[in-house]
């Protein structure tokens, strides 16, 4: 297992994805992430990253979480957008009906996936592995965030699209149910789309993952 330490805090966080950014402990950003680091080493790999970079062995002196007035403000991490979302369900509760807290609520979280969406837009387009391309990341209406790939070494019309959807389709959903980075998502009942076209910029299909199929 390998760990990436916290600059800021001394955690020792367990790396699972590429796209870790913030410590678990002190919600700050990690400035020796991988989206920062492979802007400096193109050449590497996310396998790279993690035997330079980061440690299998953990020496543990991590810092107790902030509780300063700025720890309440808006953050660029969805998990602070919740805990906003938490505070003003509560005080919304006091004054009115739960039409009005969902209204709030709703407004809250939307604006949290446009920050996360935005956050994830500075380190692509970012290749996932040698075929594929993540593109951009989007926050749409109606409770839906969609990552938009490239497949850069497949052309639509040599493939066989059905296929490769069923392949990619389990793995998708297994991680978007498992996965600890799409906790919020899954807390939020969101509609995780993985939109997908070829080498020539031509849509080649869709996966939606539906709350039904995390849950």
């Amino acid at each position: 297992m390998y760990y990436l330490k916290c600059s800021d805090c001394g955690h020792f966080n367990i790396v699972k994805t590429e796209y870790q950014i913030f410590c678990s402990n002190c919600d700050k950003k990690m400035e020796n992430n991988f989206t920062n680091w492979v802007k400096r080493n193109p050449d590497k790999s996310f396998d790279d990253f993690k035997r330079i970079v980061c440690t299998t062995e953990v020496h543990e002196t991590r810092q107790p979480k902030s509780t300063s007035k700025s720890g309440t403000k808006m953050g660029l991490k969805i998990l602070l957008g919740i805990a906003i979302v938490v505070g003003l369900f509560f005080v919304v509760g006091q004054f009115a009906g739960e039409t009005v807290m969902e209204y709030f609520k709703k407004t809250v979280y939307d604006k949290s996936m446009m920050v996360v969406a935005s956050e994830v837009n500075k380190s692509c387009p970012i290749m996932i592995d040698n075929a594929t391309r993540l593109d951009n990341a989007i926050a749409l209406p109606n409770n839906v965030f969609q990552y938009n790939y490239t497949l850069v070494k497949l052309v639509k019309d040599s493939i066989n699209i059905t296929e490769l959807k069923n392949n990619l389709e389990p793995r998708i959903i297994n991680f978007v149910k498992s996965s600890p980075d799409m906790k919020a998502m899954r807390s939020f009942k969101t509609i995780v789309n993985y939109y997908y076209k070829d080498r020539k910029g031509l849509y080649l299909f869709t996966i939606s993952v539906e709350p039904e199929q995390y849950e």
